[in-house]
């Protein structure tokens, strides 16, 4: 199996307070090197994900735009289609559009929407997977499901990736690996639960899955426990995925983790970025 190159992304949890701290804050994550700039979808943090990346977009040349994860329970996924139709045609294609069920489940009692089974939720995100890939591929999308029952939706304006924007789909628990491995282009492996597998076990899960596609499937992990040549340390609720020492201890680490468990796409919390960015720069494309 062919090795994936490195990709870096920065996690934009920090509150940002005026459109300047935007517009710096989006070019800083570009000359630092990194690939993609991701940002939340919570009430209690970080601006409104698509619209902060829309102007994200017109003050960067090259960076990808994504979610990490636009939470399904939050938006139908008619509008989120058009959202994310729409940002993929205002960045000329650099959009990678993550979702998730939601992962916390404050952000449901906030908006006063019930906190369903996980089952259900599973459910839900399948059909919203359908109906976003249909969006891209047709110029309506019918679908008489069970969540969701749309009816001639004009999928309108039409993306620019073809045949749709990269999708990421972030998955703890062996029901979502297995729906992520048969959707999504990029899987990000979530964790930090006590007895959760480890990653390689996830990657596995994930492999079966996912069958002859597996070669085609990023796997992306968020570490925010970051210390890169004694920089202060960044706390994190993720423990698998802190990195600590010299650059070139987290080097190493990286690349063993890149072996043993297939995991070659990482994001950085903000608060972090600067401190890894020497390692971002050994690695980035390797």
């Amino acid at each position: 199996m062919v090795t994936r190159p490195f990709r870096f992304a920065a996690s934009g949890r920090n509150r940002t307070e005026s459109l300047s701290d935007l517009k710096d804050y989006a070019r800083k994550v570009e000359d630092l090197g990194y690939d993609v700039l991701l940002l939340s979808d919570h009430f209690h943090e970080g601006l409104a994900a698509f619209q902060a990346l829309a102007v994200a977009a017109q003050v960067t040349s090259h960076l990808r735009l994504g979610t990490l994860t636009a939470a399904n329970d939050l938006r139908h996924p008619a509008m989120l289609a058009k959202d994310a139709a729409t940002l993929d045609l205002l960045s000329e294609g650099r959009l990678e559009l993550g979702l998730g069920t939601g992962s916390m489940d404050s952000d449901n009692r906030m908006a006063g929407l019930p906190i369903d089974p996980p089952g259900v939720r599973v459910d839900r995100l399948a059909e919203a997977l359908r109906i976003l890939k249909a969006y891209f591929a047709e110029p309506t999308v019918t679908l008489p499901g069970r969540h969701y029952q749309l009816t001639n939706l004009a999928a309108y304006p039409r993306g620019v990736q073809q045949p749709h924007p990269p999708i990421l789909v972030g998955a703890r628990g062996p029901r979502m690996l297995r729906l992520a491995a048969r959707e999504a282009n990029i899987i990000s492996v979530m964790g930090g639960a006590p007895g959760d597998a480890t990653l390689a076990e996830k990657r596995d899960i994930i492999r079966q899955a996912a069958g002859d596609r597996f070669g085609d499937i990023e796997l992306n992990l968020l570490a925010t426990r970051v210390q890169v040549d004694g920089q202060p340390e960044q706390p994190s609720n993720f423990p698998a995925a802190g990195y600590t020492g010299s650059r070139d201890q987290v080097v190493e680490q990286l690349q063993r983790q890149r072996d043993e468990a297939d995991i070659s796409y990482i994001a950085i919390g903000a608060l972090a970025m600067e401190a890894f960015a020497p390692v971002v720069a050994k690695l980035a494309g390797q």
